[in-house]
């Protein structure tokens, strides 16, 4: 090989060297300014070194990007407000990110073939951890609970039907989570549903109440009025007469414990019976006030008929139900022991 041509080839690789040398130094010359079409959020920082760029990005989404977050579950929300979660804008790492997005590529692509869309980069968001799982804990608070029945309760003169509900359980780590997604990301939804596992099923639904009360008995003694229903709904209304003052009815929840056909009278201990207290009464006695049935439900109190028809509407008896003769003998045939019975 002459001299002439080993002169070339050594002239042409100081050249390449030159020029990749030249291309480091110019692309090292930028590692502090990021690059045109790069944006955080919607401010453009293109071509801004990184004091510059964090001034900017502060005044401008300093006060937008940290938002509250809602948390749901059925009925219940929940609000993760930024002062909560101490949250705020971190210009450093949002600019930080931004730098990173300027160097993607190689130092050739980024000196000859410079791109004007590096694109969006999201603002960074900094947050109190241990603030936001104290949130999650309370929010838990709130949401766990234990499984429940359905049952029926009779309130205000209606039935009220409790439906049933599962267990369940907030899965804590999976909130935290997706609250850290939604604060980190300023275009993330700003809604959250909460993270639950059913942790028991009721023993009871809603459909099996009219399975299990096919019959219910209700008292309105302000009304003066017995109402039965069957498979849940109100099938009638029967003018009775309660306890008079002192020997009241006893409010509560009980049930049929006792029926009995043309029933004996066993008198209360009481002024109320005068002299009959303490005796028991056969049937068919004039002096025994329990005419035709007996249906009895809690501490000797009960249903019967009466033949004071005119005490009817009234407070009048010893803590019984009086019902007409009539209504009597149709109740009891509509009415099994254990069938539920509802005073207020």
């Amino acid at each position: 090989m002459n001299r002439a041509l080993i002169f070339g080839f050594g002239t042409a690789a100081a050249a390449v060297l030159i020029f990749v040398v030249a291309i480091l130094i110019i692309d090292g010359t930028r590692t502090a300014v990021i690059d045109d079409g790069v944006r955080i959020g919607t401010v453009d920082v293109g071509g801004m070194k990184r004091g510059e760029a964090r001034g900017i990005v502060q005044r401008e989404l300093g006060d937008s990007v940290a938002k509250r977050v809602r948390v749901t579950y059925d009925d219940k929300t929940f609000v993760l407000r930024p002062e909560v979660a101490r949250a705020r804008l971190d210009s450093a790492a949002s600019v930080d990110a931004a730098l990173e997005r300027s160097r993607e590529g190689n130092a050739f692509s980024r000196v000859l073939a410079p791109s004007d869309t590096r694109g969006t980069v999201a603002p960074r968001v900094s947050f109190s951890r241990a603030a936001v799982d104290a949130f999650v804990a309370r929010v838990a608070k709130r949401v766990n609970r234990d499984a429940r029945d359905a049952d029926i309760d009779w309130r205000d003169g209606k039935l009220d039907r409790t439906r049933a509900q599962p267990g369940v359980e907030v899965q804590q780590p999976r909130l935290v989570a997706a609250l850290t997604g939604a604060m980190s990301n300023p275009s993330a939804k700003r809604s959250v549903e909460i993270p639950v596992k059913v942790t028991e099923r009721p023993d009871r639904t809603f459909v099996d109440l009219a399975k299990r009360y096919p019959t219910v008995i209700a008292v309105d003694r302000d009304g003066k009025q017995l109402r039965l229903y069957k498979n849940l709904q109100l099938e009638h209304k029967y003018p009775i007469a309660v306890g008079q003052g002192g020997n009241e009815t006893t409010p509560g929840r009980y049930k049929i414990v006792e029926k009995t056909v043309n029933p004996a009278w066993h008198a209360p201990e009481s002024d109320w019976a005068g002299e009959l207290a303490g005796q028991t009464i056969p049937p068919g006695d004039p002096r025994n006030p329990l005419e035709a049935r007996w249906m009895g439900f809690h501490d000797g109190q009960g249903i019967h008929g009466t033949a004071d028809i005119e005490s009817l509407g009234s407070a009048a008896s010893h803590g019984c139900i009086r019902m007409s003769v009539r209504d009597v003998k149709e109740l009891f045939g509509k009415v099994d022991k254990g069938t539920p019975v509802f005073v207020q």
